[in-house]
Order: structure tokens, then sequence, then C-alpha cells
């Protein structure tokens, strides 16, 4: 090889030598940027109480949750008794939680209800609490502990928090939670039906008539219910009942039409 090919390869390793360091102090520099712009550069704590709150809030309003966490969490450290104590260990709760940081939150806003039962904040960190809970719940295919978890909390702060303008919002929650398990055992339902083993489909379907009413869901589950008792060729009065009920419900629902029809079929069994 000349020395022309020797150099100009010697030169173009040098070069990207270059580019491959060039580009390893980028990437560094990017992960850099990434992991300050999490911690934010973490916030200087105040020295007095009022202050630390006030730059925790500021924090807040901008959006930048971590930040004002950090600040909360140094307030409840350096100032545990104070009586922003509740405010802070609150507004800790609400950091993770605008962060969707909801396993965490829910710790938080537990704390402030098990700590600091004078709060203004209870019914606002018990409310939370079991939102965080309703956030973390899955489709209604898989595992819905969190949403009976969750509904059990709703259920809980209605009854203890009856005066809370958050009651409504709660109702609406078990609402929610209500329609997602009465699909899920819905469709367990569909399929003993299906399979024509209707003493346990009606298992399914007795469960959500008592435990999850006021939805479509509910209202299918009583014209089934009716349906099977007319295969079974039993209990016919009962069926019709269910069926009045059907179609009496308040919202259009599609199976309304059915049920005018089994109505039909029913009071044929029962004149013969």
């Amino acid at each position: 090889m000349n020395a022309f090919n020797m150099n100009r390869r010697k030169h173009i390793g040098n070069f990207a030598g270059r580019l491959v360091s060039f580009g390893l102090v980028v990437v560094i520099l990017a992960i850099a940027a990434g992991l300050g712009g999490c911690a934010g550069g973490i916030p200087s704590i105040p020295n007095t109480p009022d202050a630390v709150i006030e730059k925790g809030d500021r924090y807040f309003k901008r959006g930048r949750y971590y930040q004002a966490g950090e600040l909360y969490k140094a307030f409840l450290a350096r100032y545990a008794g104070h009586d922003r104590s509740d405010y802070a260990q609150f507004m800790l709760g609400e950091s993770y939680f605008e962060d969707e940081e909801y396993t965490i939150a829910t710790i938080e806003y537990r704390l402030l209800v098990t700590n600091y039962g004078y709060s203004e904040y209870v019914d606002k960190g018990f409310f939370k609490e079991a939102l965080c809970n309703y956030r973390e719940s899955p489709k209604f295919e898989l595992d819905q502990t969190r949403s009976i978890e969750a509904l059990s909390q709703f259920e809980q702060f209605v009854r203890v928090f009856g005066d809370s303008p958050l009651v409504p919002e709660a109702q609406e929650y078990i609402g929610k939670i209500h329609k997602k398990l009465a699909k899920k055992d819905l469709e367990n339902a569909k399929f003993y039906f299906k399979g024509k083993r209707y003493l346990s489909a009606v298992i399914y379907l007795d469960k959500i008539i008592d435990n999850y009413p006021n939805n479509e869901y509910w209202v299918e589950a009583k014209y089934l219910k009716a349906k099977a008792f007319y295969i079974r060729g039993e209990k016919f009065e009962e069926a019709l009942h269910l069926l009045n009920e059907v179609i009496d419900y308040p919202e259009k629902v599609r199976i309304q039409r059915d049920a005018k029809f089994l109505i039909k079929k029913v009071r044929g069994e029962m004149n013969d």
C-alpha cells in the first residue's frame, strides 16, 4: 500500500474516531439532561417553613410536580408538627398524583388520613386515595381487585363524608365501577348461558342484579335471568316481573325490544 493511501486511511480512521467520541458525548449529555429534567436540579430549600410551602406551591402550579414534591417532603422532615404539616402531606400526595405515580400517591394520602384526622384536607385525601385505585384498575377482562377496592373506598367515603362537596363525584365513580364489574360478570354469565348451564349463569346474573344496579348490563342481566326461567319452563311470574322491569328502565337500551317479545312467549306458556 502506498504512502498516500496509508495516510488517507489514517486520516479517515482518526475522523471516524472523533465522530464516535463526539456521539458518545452527545448521548451522555442527553442522558444527563434527561436526568436533570427529572430531578430538575433538586430545588434549594428556603430557611423558613412558609417559604418552603410557597416555593413548593409555585412549582406545583407550574406543573413541576417532582420539584414540588421534594419541597413538601423537606417541609415535613424539617418542621414535623407544624400547623401546615397536613397541607404539606396532602400536597405531597397531589404531586405524586399529578405525575401519575398513583401507588406512591395512595401511600401519602393514607398518611394524611391516618395522621391528620383533624385536617380540612382529610375528605379530599380519602377521596383521592380511592381515585388512585380506580385509575390503576385494568380493563374489565382482567383481575378487578383494584376496582373492588376503589368501590369499597368510594362507598365508605359517601358514608363518612356525607356533607363533602365531593360526594356527587364519588357517586359517579361508584356508578362507573358498578358498570365495569357488571360487564365482567355478564360475560361470565353469557359463557354459561351459551353452554346451556342456566343455573350457573343465574348465579352471575343475580350478582349483577343485587350489587351493580342502574346500567345497561344490569338491565340485560334481568332479561337473561327471565330468559333462563322461560327456557327451563319455570318461575314464569318472576320472569314476567323481571321483563317488565327491563321495559320500564328509564333509559332506552337494545334489550327492551327483546324483552317485549319474550313477554308474549312467557304469557303464552302460562295460558297453555
